[in-house]
């Protein structure tokens, strides 16, 4: 038995198909099929089968087969072998399985499937004869298969001798010619020479067969083969027919004893061959002619069912796809590198990788990789558990480990060549340009970069440990070493707190452990009161010892770090150095400075790690009025699950389950429960718990198993997690369900909405009755003695079993992907309206509620085929989704290439336009930017500008706005396509390819170059030198035509400034459907990567601010909003518009009632009856060293804080997934 080897495998199923693609005669050059293995995607070109090779259809040659009976099950004496021939290109396939040695052959309970390596020691090349090895990897199997190939037996010369109609013709006039009286000869078909040669081979094969000769003046014989068959003797000699006395003998094949040893050389393989191929070339003269195939009874039985028995390749598992369209054709090379096909179930899909990562430990990345796709392809619970439980284990596969070097800038062609300190630094500059959520993207990629190198240093810094004095430098970066002074260190770290006050914790631990390593008295002084005993610059003073003129409230702050550079290179030394510090500190107290007033400022929302999505989406769920008080009194809006058993209406155009509607209640009020916090919560942000998080991603039928006990809902606060089942749950139940409902609705009241609050109301609808006030709440909350109330602190909600784990943790993941806003959005409408009570239906179908009504857009389709306009198509959608723009454009122009006419599908005698038939409240506008282009060879995200307009008029849009609209856009339709003609040809006239060259530039330069090498030719004719040879009238040629393209591109830009001035102009006057810009969701990075932000506009107090996870800032600059151009602006992906009329009533972000704690009292109560939350700060009572702290803290350098469970935990829990408590 053969040792163990290292390299790629192929399952059974897989190797079988390449052996039915891989043609022997027409063999690649970068491979073969079936014995060589596919290079990773992206490193070579994949393998297939060449152009023109023969689409097999093999049949087995029983007599030299061993097939396996039904039901054997192999031991180590079994052997098998199956013989085919194709009827094509009649080549020859012996499939030789030998399991000498195995105690447990495959397939087996582990080993579903034989896993085949190459072997090539047992590979041969002959002559006429190929074959390939190959060994079953399981340990107990190791099976030896080979399979070998044999060219066709009967040359190409032989079969036109046979069957060439002029020889055959010559012989039958030689017939007659030598007994012009015989009767009965006839002209042979060669259809018939082909019959005949086959009986005697058969006859011949037949030791039954008594008859052994035959005259050669056979009447027949003659036809078919030439008086006494002279015409084919070589032919019948080289099959072993023997003529003498004018007689010819059959062929006398000796019998094979042992098939399986048998290598093809017998004479009686070789009649066997032979016999069997005549048939094959005469079911091709029977297709290609049209005549009769004497043989067509006997068929040509396809050899894949026995060949999938001799490969135990037979009756595998496979996946159910569902409604799911097939697997792309790009996806097929993860599947072929996984060794597997793509109609593997799951397990089998698991068994590939783990044989693949087991027998090439060398390729485990790019294996995850294969796997990572075809988990998001099929979307399947169980691979996307293998996945989550790989990445937990600390896997990082190829394309994360490329994306991680993309995200640090870092290019594949040199990661390689970069040592570990290199990237820790390449990490470290990138830090000050990142937001939270970006910073801690770069963790991640920097920790996945460290895994994959094994490089503890990368693992350390990504993990913000600085347990160690490398550890603590590391993390300052900034050239930070061991001999970097320590004021100079305490100035790095005012920089990064400057940059984000996350840092501040873990840089106070980083100065204590250099502190502790140097014995520094200065960094000690520093921890203990934030003061250090050398001179402070003033920020005024730092500016003009650094030479910058400008106030410090007009530098960018991204140039700071240069103008620092500059000046450490031109003045290096301590002082440089306290004038930076004093700048940097001056910021970083700035940043610090004194918070807004909680009850004047909305919340912030604390990611959990890459959720910056879905902050932004709860963010503007928040400001919008009718839909938060949707929210809090959802009670009012749900389908009472108690009286109703199913929901007929539909939601998102299909039926919906009893699972999906509690699911959605039981969302709804997850999301409840934020709000109250985001309307109470004293401090500046706020966490989502993280079931609110996960549930957003959950899969419909996983509800159910997240259900809590609903007992146990009632004493755990506010987890009323019902059960999430279609069954009825019984009196008992029903109770239970009713008081934790009851439960939920007193401790939600405190925090609703008030009375004299408008909300929205559609035509001939009822209200949704207004909340109370929260003012009104608070004060029946007061107790006696006139102390404001705690916050309650609701317990988190757990859940218990195994299987609850595994589907939590899966939504986790899903959770903590980068996803898009869009999808998230619908996904989270979808919940909300499951749960929800229906009004009525529409003319789909489709349920009508409150929620619909404040998004739903009514549209129309109109087709035109042959100049006839059709019948009106109703639509409706929740927004209007735009096309990702490929150049610089407008809000305006970007839904005109929606509305406008423009070709349907794929028929170019049909076009389309649509038109606005009514519009919601709250105007959705989605605009994506992941397109696909073949020239880039992928999906890439566009970067181009989209200006949005504060005020936006629809009535271009709607038909029944004005009664010359119609006419109105058929003129400007004809402009736009115009437009983009002229625009076309601009475009190709002016772009080049090279920066600031455009067309004409590039045409007249290189006339000149030429009519400069042409007096370089005279030159050379001087010195004896021969010239280049170019044609004279070329320069002036060229001159003549960079003119004329320059006044055609004159004449274009005045064509293109005309047409747009009258585009701009057509709607002048058409304004009374007039919308104000409410939100704006931003993103920055890849397609792959980013971070996400939102604006909000409060109308009530004319401000926009910033929401950035858990910063809220004011926008002070309407630009970012309005026209972002840069990548720190990042790209507009969807839009938010109101009604002008209804703005203020439909927009109120600002909804807080914070809760005020005393301070020595709650204090107190939190110290003594409130275990603390992980990541949660307590508060030291009767501290001398607080009390000195606080003291200095007008003088601070960074302000200190004291926590709980600071000294020893990681640094920032709350940020580090991995250890939260999902």
């Amino acid at each position: 038995m053969s040792t163990h080897r290292s390299g790629p495998g192929k399952t059974a199923p897989k190797l079988l198909q390449d052996f039915l693609a891989f043609d022997p005669l027409r063999t690649g050059q970068n491979g073969t099929v079936l014995a060589d293995h596919t290079p990773p995607v992206g490193e070579g070109q994949q393998l297939a089968k060449p152009i023109g090779s023969c689409q097999h259809e093999y049949t087995t040659k029983h007599k030299q087969s061993i097939l396996p009976p039904l039901d054997l099950r192999p031991d180590g004496t079994t052997k098998f072998r199956l013989a085919a021939v194709c009827k094509k290109c009649r080549i020859h396939a012996d499939v030789h399985l030998d399991y000498k040695g195995a105690t447990d052959p495959c397939p087996n309970s582990s080993y579903p499937l034989h896993h085949f390596q190459r072997l090539t020691s047992a590979d041969e090349v002959g002559q006429s004869r190929i074959k390939y090895g190959w060994q079953c990897s399981a340990p107990q199997c190791q099976a030896m298969l080979e399979v070998s190939y044999r060219q066709a037996r009967i040359y190409d010369q032989e079969k036109d001798l046979l069957i060439n109609t002029q020889y055959l013709k010559r012989r039958y006039e030689a017939v007659v010619q030598q007994d012009p009286s015989r009767e009965g000869i006839r002209q042979a078909t060669p259809m018939e020479a082909l019959s005949r040669l086959r009986k005697y081979t058969r006859d011949a094969l037949d030791p039954r067969h008594d008859r052994r000769s035959f005259p050669a003046n056979n009447k027949r014989f003659m036809e078919a083969f030439g008086p006494y068959g002279q015409d084919c003797r070589a032919l019948l000699e080289r099959l072993g027919f023997k003529y003498a006395d004018d007689e010819w003998a059959l062929p006398n094949p000796d019998t094979i004893d042992d098939r399986f040893a048998a290598d093809g050389t017998s004479h009686r393989e070789f009649l066997e061959d032979v016999e069997i191929e005549l048939l094959a070339w005469m079911y091709k003269l029977s297709a290609d002619t049209g005549a009769a195939n004497t043989a067509a009874a006997e068929g040509w039985p396809s050899a894949i069912r026995d060949l999938e028995r001799t490969l135990s390749a037979q009756g595998y598992q496979r996946h159910a796809s569902l409604r799911r369209p097939g697997t792309a054709n790009e996806q097929n090379a993860y599947f072929a590198s996984l060794g597997s096909l793509p109609d593997f179930a799951d397990s089998l899909i698991e068994f590939a990788y783990d044989r693949q990562s087991m027998c090439d430990p060398g390729r485990l990345p790019y294996y995850f990789e294969c796997l990572q796709v075809i988990s998001e392809s099929r979307q399947t619970e169980q691979l996307q558990m293998k996945v989550a439980t790989l990445e937990s284990q600390d896997l990082v596969s190829r394309r994360d480990l490329y994306a991680a070097y993309r995200y640090l800038n870092i290019p594949q062609s040199e990661a390689s060549k970069l040592d570990d300190q290199r990237v820790l630094e390449l990490f470290q500059a990138q830090q000050p340009d990142l937001g939270p959520s970006g910073a801690e993207e770069a963790r991640q990629a920097l920790y996945r970069i460290g895994t994959a190198r094994q490089s503890q240093i990368l693992i350390n810094a990504s993990r913000q440990s600085v347990e160690t004095y490398d550890d603590a430098l590391s993390w300052l970066g900034n050239g930070a070493d061991k001999n970097t002074p320590d004021d100079n260190l305490i100035a790095i770290v005012a920089a990064k707190v400057a940059e984000s006050k996350a840092n501040e914790e873990i840089a106070q631990k980083a100065i204590a452990t250099i502190a502790r390593e140097r014995k520094s008295n200065m960094l000690n002084n520093w921890l203990t009161t934030g003061r250090t005993d050398g001179y402070t610059m003033d920020v005024n003073e730092a500016l003009r010892y650094l030479n910058i003129e400008q106030n410090i409230s007009d530098i960018e702050p991204t140039v700071l770090p240069i103008l620092f550079d500059s000046a450490r290179k031109d003045r290096p030394g301590d002082t440089v150095e306290k004038a930076i510090s004093a700048i940097q500190q001056f910021l970083a107290n700035q940043n610090s400075a004194g918070p807004r007033a909680p009850e004047a400022w909305p919340v912030g929302l604390t990611s959990h790690g890459n959720t910056c999505y879905l902050n932004s989406l709860l963010q503007y769920y928040f400001s919008i009025k009718p839909f938060r008080e949707m929210v809090m009194n959802y009670d009012q809006y749900k389908l009472d699950t108690s009286k109703y058993t199913e929901k007929q209406e539909r939601v998102g155009q299909r039926k919906i389950s009893m699972v999906e509607i509690k699911g959605g209640q039981r969302f709804a009020e997850d999301l409840v429960h934020l709000f109250q916090r985001m309307i109470k919560e004293p401090s500046s942000a706020v966490k989502p718990e993280e079931d609110l998080v996960c549930r957003a991603f959950l899969e419909p039928k996983d509800y159910a198993l997240l259900a809590s006990d609903v007992t146990s809902a009632i004493v755990t606060e506010n987890a009323v997690d019902q059960k999430l089942t279609d069954a009825d749950t019984g009196e008992d139940s029903s109770a239970a369900s009713a008081s934790a409902d009851r439960h939920l609705s007193n401790a939600s009241s405190a925090t609703l909405q008030g009375e004299e609050q408008d909300v929205t109301m559609t035509n001939n609808e009822e209200p949704p009755t207004s909340p109370d006030s929260p003012k009104e709440k608070a004060m029946e909350k007061v107790p006696s003695d006139g102390r404001p109330p705690l916050p309650p602190r609701a317990q988190l909600r757990r859940f218990s079993t195994s299987t609850k784990e595994e589907a939590l943790k899966l939504a986790k993941y899903n959770a903590t992907q980068q996803q898009d806003v869009t999808e998230v959005h619908d996904g989270i409408m979808f919940r909300l309206r499951s749960g929800m009570m229906p009004r009525d239906v529409d003319e789909f179908g489709e349920q009508e509620d409150p929620l619909r009504d404040m998004y739903a857009i009514g549209m129309t389709e109109r087709h035109i085929e042959k100049g006839v306009e059709g019948k009106p198509i109703p639509q409706t959608d929740s927004s209007i989704t735009v096309n990702v723009p490929t150049e610089p454009t407008d809000i305006y122009s970007a839904l005109d290439e929606v509305f406008d006419l423009q070709p349907y599908g794929n028929r170019a005698d049909v076009e389309a336009y649509k038109s606005i038939r009514h519009l919601p409240p709250v105007l959705q506008i989605s605009m994506p930017r992941i397109g696909f282009d073949r020239s880039r060879g992928g999906t890439f995200k566009s970067e181009e500008m989209i200006k949005l307009e504060d005020e936006l008029y629809m009535d271009r849009y709607c038909d029944a706005s004005h009664a010359d609209i119609a006419e109105r856009r058929r003129r400007c339709w004809g402009w736009r396509k115009q437009l983009r003609s002229l625009k076309k040809e601009q475009r190709a006239l002016t772009e080049t390819g090279v920066d600031q060259l455009d067309g004409p530039t590039a045409v007249s330069q290189s006339a000149q170059y030429l009519q400069n090498v042409s007096e370089t030719n005279n030159l050379m004719q001087e010195a004896g030198l021969e010239g280049i040879d170019i044609d004279d009238q070329l320069p002036g040629v060229l001159s003549t035509e960079a003119h004329e393209q320059s006044k055609r591109l004159v004449s274009l830009q005045t064509e293109i400034e005309s047409l747009q001035a009258m585009l701009e102009t057509q709607f002048q006057d058409l304004k009374q459907l007039k919308y104000r810009l409410a939100a704006v969701f931003i993103h920055r990075g890849s397609h792959g990567h980013g971070h996400y932000w939102v604006y909000i506009h409060d109308f009530a107090n004319n401000v926009w601010r910033n929401y950035n996870d858990e910063r809220v800032e004011e926008v002070s600059n309407l630009a970012d909003v309005l026209e972002a151009k840069t990548w720190q602006q990042g790209t507009p992906t969807y839009a938010v518009y109101v009604r002008d009329e209804e703005k203020e009533r439909l927009v109120q972000p600002l909804c807080r009632e914070p809760e005020r704690v005393s301070t020595a009292e709650a204090s107190s109560q939190q110290w003594e009856d409130h275990q603390p939350q992980r990541g949660e700060d307590v508060q030291m009572k009767d501290s001398s060293w607080n009390q000195q702290a606080q003291s200095h803290a007008s003088q601070q350098t960074v302000a200190p804080k004291m926590t709980e469970e600071g000294g020893q935990q990681s640094w920032d829990e709350q940020r580090q997934v991995a250890q939260a408590n999902w």
